[in-house]
C-alpha cells in the first residue's frame, strides 16, 4: 500500500501542471478511502478531482476539460449543494439522471459518493469555508420558487376569505351582517351618536349665522346636520363594525393558509428530498431510501409559511391602513358641506353674474334657440357656469375668490352650495329669470327645495354628458391656479365622454371575432412561466425607478447647492424635493414588508367614485398591456356562452397567478408613486395627507398612474398628450394588433409600444430629448418632477448598458453567447426572455463589438433588433407569407409550392389553436417530465393535417400520449440537430414552468458558436426535404463535435477576433458537410439518404419550372406520381434524365 502511495504522489505531482482529465479514471488505478470523511480541499487530490471533473464536464459541458481544479470543485460542491437544497436543481439533476447512459450514470454515482463523504460545512472546511456553505445554502433556498408558492397561497387565503368560494361568501357575508346590525343595536352607540348630532347641529346653526345667513336659513342648516349626522353616525358604527368583523375573518383566513402553506412547502421539502434520493439511488450513490432523512427535510420546508409569519409581524408598517373614523370626524365632514362656501358680500356677485348669464340665454331663446322642457338646458347651464364667452360666469368667479374643489366632492355639490346659501330675495330673482322658458328653480326659498344640480345627470344621457363636461371644465377653471390647469397631465371630461361615446357604440355592435381573440390573448399568458416572466419585468424597472430616484437625489442636491449662493429660499425648497427622493426609499420598504396592507389602500383609493378613470386605466389591462375588458365587444352579457367563456379565461388567469401579480405589482407601484409625488409637490407624505384627509391633487395621480401603467409595460402611446409621431405608430400598432387574424401574429400591440418606448427612454437614443429637458430642470424654478424622473431615468439607463458592456466582456472570456448567463455551479440560463435585462445584454454585445472595430453580424443586428421590438415585427409581419400561402393553395399550379404553402397554412392555424391550451402547459410540462415523453419534435417533417395537428397540441401532448399511446399525428418525429447528438430534450422543465430556461451542458459545437456569435441553429442541414436534414444532422453531428474540439483547443481560434473566429468555423463547417455528402452518396447512411440525398441534388441543380415538368413527365409516362421525397432510387434517375432532357432543350432556346 506504501509503494502504490507514493505511486500516486508521483503521478499528482504530474497532474498539477495540467489543467485537463486526461489521466484514466478507473476505480483500480488508485485507491479511495470511501469511509473517510473529506474535506473541500481533499477534492482538488488527483483521486477525487478526475471523477468530478468528468462528472462536471458529463453534466455541465465542455467548459470543465479547461478550467482549474479549484474552479472546477468550488462550483460542483455548489452545484451539489444546490442539488440538495433547491428544488429546481433536484429535478434538473433527476432528469439528467433519468436520461442518461450507464456510463454516464456511472460517472455521477462517483461524483455523488465524493460528494456525500464531505463533512458539514461547521465541521471540516474552516470558518471562511462555513460562511461559504452557508451563503449556498441560503442562495439556493432562496432561488427555489416553491419557496414562495405560499406567499401567494396566503394572497389566495385573502381572496378565499372576501368571497371566492360561494359557499364562504354567503357565510362571511351573514356574519359581517350580524355584526353591523349588533351595533346598529346598541344603546350605548345611539346615545352617543344623538348627542354627536345635537353638538353639530348648534355648531352649523352658530357658523351660519356668522355668515351673515337669514334666520330660516340658519335654522334649514341645523335641521339638515342633524339629519346627516345621525344617517352617517349610524352608517358609520355598523361600518366600523362589519369592517372590524370582516379583518377577523381575514385573519383566520390568513392563519388557515399558513397552515396550508406550512403543510404545503413541508410537502414540497419532502418531494425534493424523495427526488434527491431516488437521483442519488438509480446514479449508484445510495443502497436503500432512508424515511428518516426525509421526514427530517419536511421540517426544514416552510419556507414561505415563515415569510408569511413574518409578513403578519410587519402588518401595517407601511402605515397606509384605514384609520376607523370617529362621530367627531363625521359632524366636521358635515357641517363642512353644510356651511356656505361664499360670504353674502360674495354672494351678492354671484346673483348679478348670474342674472345677467340668464338674460342673455333668455335673449338667446328669444331669437329662436330650440330647448327642451323640464330638463336643464346645457346650453343654459354652461352659460351660468362658464360665461357667455367660455371663461367667466361663475366658475371665474368661484376662482377669483380663491376657491377650491377638493377630489373628493363632486363639482355639481360645490355649485349647489353656493346657490343653496344665496340670499332668499336674489334666489327669487334668479328663479324667476329661469322660469321665462323653464319650469327649474335652484336653491331653498321657503319650503320649496330647488333642484339638486346632480339630478340632471340621470335625464337625458345626451345632455347630460354636456353638464358633465361644462361640470369638468369649471373644476379645471377653478382649481386652476392651484393645479396649473393639468393640461399635461390630464385630459378634458370631453375626451373622456367621447371616447365612452364611442365604447357604446363599440358595444351596441357584437364583434365576436375580436372578442374571440382577445380571449385567445388572455390564455396565452396565462401561466405560470409569464407570472415570473412579468415579476422580474417589473422587479428590474422597480429597482430601476430606485436608481432613477436616488440620481434625482443627487442632482437636485447639486442644484440647491448652486442656489445657496443667491436664493437660500429657493435651494431650501430644492432641498426639501431632494430629500423627498431618499425619504420614499424608506416608504418603498416599508410597503414591500407590509403588501396587503398597501394592496388595501391601493383598492380603497380606486374604489372612491373620483377615482373611475384612474381604476378604468390600471384595470382594463394586464401586465404586458394584455386587454382584460369583454364589455367593449358588445357580447351579451347574460349569453350562457359568453359567461362560460368569461369564467375559463378569468380562472385560469387566477389559478396562474397572473392577475394576483398583476393587481399587486401594480399597488406597489402606484402608492410608492403617490408617496414620492406628495412629498415633491406638497412637502408631505401620503400618510401624512391621509390624516389630513387631503386628497392627492390630479398631477400627483397622473404620475402615479403613469409611472405605474410604465413598469408593466402597459402604457397607453395612443392617447392625445403623446406627439404626434409616436402617437400614429402607436395606434398603428395597435390596430393592428387589435384586428381579428392579424392580432394572432403581433398579439401584444401596447407591450410592442412600450417596449419600444422604454428603449428609447433608458437609453442613448433619447439623447438629444434628454440634454434639453436637464437644461429645463436645472435652470427651471420648479421642474416638473416627471421630467426629473424622465433624465433621471436616462442617466440609469445608460449607466446599466455601461455596466453591460463590461459584464459582457466577462461573458466572452467565458465563451458565453449573447443571452447566456453562468448563475453558478457551471449552470448556464438562456436569459433572452427576460427583458429590459436582455435588451442590456444584447446592447452590451453589440457596444462592445463596434468599440474593437469589428462589423456587427447580421446575427446580432436581429438579436438587437428582436429585444427593440423591432425585430419581432418585422417576423411577425411575415404574415404576408401567410397570406401568400392562402392565394397559392387557391391558385398555384405548382405542385411543390402549393403543398408548403398547405402545411404553413396547417402549423399557422395549429399555432392559434394551441394558444387556447396554453395554460395547461405546466401539467403538460410535468406529465412530459415524469413519463419522458416530451423528446423535441421535427415538426418540419410534419405535412398536411398532420402538421396543423402537431402544433395545435404543442401544450397537450403529452397528457395525449399519457392516455392514449403514442398517435403519429401528434408524437412525429424526433428533432436531430447538428449541434448536439442523440435526443434533444429540455433539460428542466420544471424551471421552465416557472419562466426559466437552464441550457445543457454545452457541447463543443455550441461553444464555439457562442464564441463566433453564430445562432447554433444555422449548423444543422435545413433543405427543403427535412427527412433528408434528419439523416444529415444525425451524421454531423459527431463529426462536427469533433472539428470544433479541434478549434477549442487551437490557440489561434481562442485569440481571434470574432470576424476571424468566424471564418474559421464556417471553413470547418463547409469541409465537415463535405464528408458527410460523400459519406451518403457512398451509401453510408443507407439506401433511402442516398436516394433524399438526390432528391435534394435535382431540388439544387434545376429550377422550380423544369421540377415541375419532369414530373409531369414522369406522371405521363410511367404513372408515378409523388413529390420528389416520395421516388424511390430508380425512379430519381428517371427523373433526372427527363430534367436533363429539359434543361438542355430551355438552354438551346434561350442560346437561339
Amino acid at each position: 500500500m506504501a509503494n502504490y502511495l507514493e505511486a500516486k504522489r508521483n503521478i499528482q505531482e504530474l497532474y498539477k501542471g495540467s489543467t485537463r482529465s486526461t489521466l484514466p479514471e478507473r476505480e483500480e488505478d488508485f485507491y479511495i478511502d470511501k469511509n473517510a470523511t473529506l474535506k473541500k480541499d481533499d477534492l482538488l487530490k488527483y483521486e477525487y478531482l478526475t471523477p468530478i471533473r468528468s462528472y462536471m464536464i458529463e453534466r455541465k459541458g465542455v467548459d470543465y476539460q479547461d478550467k482549474s481544479a479549484e474552479e472546477v470543485v468550488d462550483d460542483f460542491v455548489q452545484h451539489m449543494r444546490y442539488f440538495n437544497a433547491n428544488s429546481v436543481s433536484t429535478t434538473g439533476e433527476l432528469r439528467f439522471i433519468n436520461k442518461a447512459s450507464q456510463r454516464t450514470k456511472d460517472t455521477a454515482g462517483k461524483a455523488y459518493q465524493i460528494y456525500e463523504q464531505l463533512g458539514n460545512v461547521f465541521q471540516n472546511d474552516g470558518a471562511m469555508g462555513a460562511v461559504d456553505g452557508v451563503k449556498d445554502y441560503i442562495f439556493a433556498a432562496a432561488k427555489d420558487p416553491t419557496n414562495y408558492l405560499g406567499l401567494v397561497t396566503g394572497g389566495l387565503g385573502r381572496f378565499l376569505a372576501g368571497g371566492y368560494s360561494l359557499a364562504g361568501k354567503k357565510v362571511i357575508q351573514d356574519a359581517v351582517k350580524r355584526a353591523g346590525l349588533q351595533a346598529a343595536r346598541d344603546g350605548k352607540s345611539a346615545s352617543q351618536i344623538r348627542k354627536a348630532a345635537e353638538k353639530a347641529a348648534m355648531q352649523a346653526a352658530r357658523k351660519a349665522a356668522r355668515s351673515g345667513l337669514s334666520k330660516n336659513q340658519s335654522k334649514k342648516a341645523a335641521e339638515k346636520v342633524t339629519q346627516e349626522v345621525t344617517k352617517e353616525g349610524r352608517r358609520n358604527v355598523i361600518q366600523n363594525a362589519m369592517q372590524r368583523k370582516q379583518a377577523e375573518l381575514f385573519d383566520k383566513a390568513s392563519g388557515t393558509a399558513l397552515k396550508a402553506t406550512l403543510v404545503g412547502d413541508a410537502g414540497f421539502a419532502m418531494l425534493q428530498d424523495s427526488l434527491a434520493q431516488n437521483t442519488l439511488m438509480e446514479a449508484g450513490a445510495q443502497e436503500q431510501y432512508s424515511k428518516t432523512q426525509t421526514a427530517f427535510s419536511s421540517l426544514l420546508g416552510g419556507v414561505a409559511g415563515a415569510a408569511q409569519l413574518g409578513f403578519g409581524k410587519f402588518r401595517g408598517v407601511s402605515e397606509l391602513q384605514e384609520p376607523e373614523s370617529t362621530l367627531g370626524d363625521i359632524a366636521k365632514t358635515v357641517i363642512e358641506n353644510n356651511s356656505a362656501i361664499l360670504s353674502r358680500k360674495d354672494g351678492k356677485k354671484v346673483t348679478k353674474q348670474m342674472l345677467a348669464d340668464i338674460e342673455a340665454w333668455n335673449e338667446k331663446v328669444d331669437k329662436g334657440l330650440k330647448l327642451e322642457a323640464a330638463v336643464m338646458p346645457s346650453d343654459l347651464f354652461s352659460t351660468i357656469m362658464l360665461g357667455t364667452d367660455g371663461k367667466g360666469g361663475l366658475a371665474k368667479l368661484m376662482h377669483d375668490r380663491g376657491m377650491k374643489i377638493h377630489s373628493k366632492k363632486l363639482t355639481a355639490d360645490v355649485v349647489t352650495n353656493v346657490v343653496r346659501f344665496l340670499p332668499e330675495e336674489d334666489l327669487i330673482q334668479i328663479n324667476k329669470a329661469m322660469g321665462k322658458y323653464t319650469n327649474l328653480t335652484l336653491g331653498e326659498i321657503g319650503d320649496t327645495k330647488g333642484i339638486d344640480l346632480t339630478n340632471l345627470l340621470s335625464k337625458d344621457s345626451s345632455e347630460a354628458g354636456k353638464i358633465l363636461n361644462v361640470l369638468s371644465q369649471t373644476k379645471n377653471i377653478v382649481n386652476s391656479g392651484i393645479v396649473a390647469a393639468g393640461d399635461k397631465a390630464k385630459r378634458t371630461l370631453e375626451d373622456d365622454i367621447a371616447e365612452a361615446t364611442e365604447e357604446v357604440d363599440k358595444m351596441n355592435k357584437s364583434q365576436p371575432l375580436k372578442y374571440g381573440q382577445s380571449v385567445w390573448k388572455r390564455l396565452l399568458v396565462s401561466s405560470p412561466a409569464t407570472t415570473m416572466i412579468n415579476v422580474a419585468g417589473f422587479a428590474q424597472y422597480y429597482v430601476g425607478q430606485t436608481m432613477a430616484d436616488l440620481f434625482n437625489f443627487g442632482l437636485l442636491s447639486f442644484k440647491a447647492l448652486a442656489q445657496s449662493t443667491y436664493d437660500t429660499n429657493a435651494a431650501r425648497t430644492t432641498m426639501r424635493q431632494a430629500r423627498a427622493y431618499t425619504q420614499v426609499q424608506a416608504q418603498k420598504f416599508r410597503n414591500l414588508l407590509d403588501p396587503y396592507t398597501t394592496h388595501d389602500a391601493y383598492m380603497r383609493f380606486l374604489n372612491d367614485a373620483n377615482n373611475e378613470q384612474v381604476r378604468k386605466k390600471l384595470f382594463e389591462t394586464m401586465s404586458g398591456g394584455v386587454e382584460v375588458n369583454a364589455e367593449r365587444f358588445g357580447i351579451n352579457p347574460d349569453n350562457k356562452l359568453y359567461r362560460n367563456v368569461e369564467a375559463g379565461a378569468n380562472a385560469a388567469a387566477n389559478i396562474s397567478g397572473v392577475r394576483i401579480q398583476d393587481s399587486f405589482t401594480k399597488s406597489q407601484m402606484f402608492m410608492t408613486e403617490m408617496d414620492k409625488y406628495m412629498r415633491i409637490n406638497k412637502g408631505k407624505s401620503l400618510k401624512e395627507a391621509m390624516i389630513a384627509g387631503d386628497e392627492p391633487e390630479l398631477e400627483v395621480v397622473q404620475g402615479a398612474l403613469d409611472g405605474t401603467l410604465k413598469s408593466v409595460f402597459s402604457k397607453d402611446y395612443t392617447t392625445e398628450e403623446q406627439p404626434e409621431l409616436l402617437r400614429t405608430a402607436a395606434k398603428m400598432a395597435e390596430t393592428f394588433s387589435n384586428t381579428p387574424g392579424f392580432g394572432t401574429l403581433l398579439p401584444f400591440g401596447r407591450f410592442f409600444n412600450n417596449v419600444v418606448a422604454t428603449a428609447y427612454q433608458w437609453s442613448f437614443l433619447s439623447t438629444p430629448e434628454q440634454f434639453f429637458r436637464f437644461g429645463r430642470t436645472m435652470f427651471k424654478q420648479n421642474p416638473e418632477a416627471t421630467e426629473m424622473d424622465a433624465f433621471a431615468r436616462y442617466l440609469v439607463g445608460n449607466t446599466a448598458l455601461m455596466m453591460s458592456m463590461q459584464y459582457d466582456n466577462e461573458r466572452r472570456e467565458q465563451g458565453l453567447g449573447v443571452y447566456e448567463v453562468d448563475v453558478g455551479g457551471g449552470t448556464i440560463v438562456d436569459a433572452k426572455n427576460t427583458y429590459p435585462f436582455s435588451l442590456w445584454l444584447a446592447g452590451g454585445r453589440v457596444l462592445n463589438t463596434m468599440r474593437n472595430g469589428e462589423q456587427v453580424s447580421a446575427d446580432l443586428q436581429r438579436e438587437i433588433g428582436t429585444q427593440l421590438a423591432v425585430g419581432q415585427l418585422a417576423r411577425d409581419t411575415q404574415f404576408a407569407n401567410d397570406i401568400n400561402n392562402v392565394l397559392d393553395v387557391l391558385t398555384n399550379v405548382d405542385i411543390d409550392k402549393r403543398a408548403a404553402a398547405i402545411d404553413g397554412l396547417y402549423k399557422v392555424t395549429g399555432n392559434f389553436a394551441a394558444g387556447f391550451t396554453r395554460p395547461v402547459d405546466v401539467v403538460n410540462k410535468a406529465v412530459g417530465m415524469a413519463l419522458g415523453n416530451d423528446t423535441a419534435k421535427d415538426v418540419r417533417q410534419a405535412e398536411g393535417i398532420n402538421a396543423f395537428s402537431q402544433t395545435a397540441t404543442k401544450y397537450v401532448d403529452n397528457i395525449i400520449e399519457a392516455l392514449f399511446g403514442k398517435i403519429d399525428s401528434i408524437t412525429g418525429e424526433e428533432l436531430e440537430v447538428a449541434t448536439r447528438e442523440g435526443e434533444i430534450y429540455d433539460p428542466n422543465p420544471f424551471a421552465r414552468m416557472f419562466g426559466l430556461t437552464i441550457k445543457p451542458g454545452r457541447t463543443a459545437t455550441e461553444k464555439v458558436y457562442s464564441m463566433a456569435d453564430m445562432a447554433t441553429w444555422k449548423a444543422s442541414e435545413r433543405t427543403n426535404l427535412p427527412a433528408y436534414d434528419k439523416i444529415f444532422n444525425g451524421m454531423l453531428a459527431p463529426m462536427l463535435e469533433t472539428y470544433t474540439q479541434e478549434l477549442l483547443d487551437n490557440p489561434r481560434f481562442k485569440e481571434a477576433s470574432i470576424k476571424q473566429k468566424r471564418g474559421m468555423l464556417k471553413k470547418r463547417m463547409s469541409d465537415v458537410k463535405a464528408k458527410v455528402r460523400r459519406g451518403i452518396e457512398g451509401g453510408y447512411a443507407g439506401y433511402d439518404a442516398r436516394v433524399l440525398n438526390n432528391a435534394v441534388k435535382a431540388t439544387r441543380k434545376y429550377s422550380k419550372e423544369t421540377r415541375r415538368e419532369a414530373l409531369k413527365m414522369l406522371k405521363q409516362d410511367y404513372g408515378i406520381t409523388g413529390q420528389l421525397e416520395d421516388l424511390n432510387f430508380k425512379e430519381l434517375e428517371l427523373f433526372m434524365r427527363y430534367a436533363e432532357f429539359i434543361k438542355d432543350a430551355e438552354d438551346a432556346v434561350g442560346r437561339i
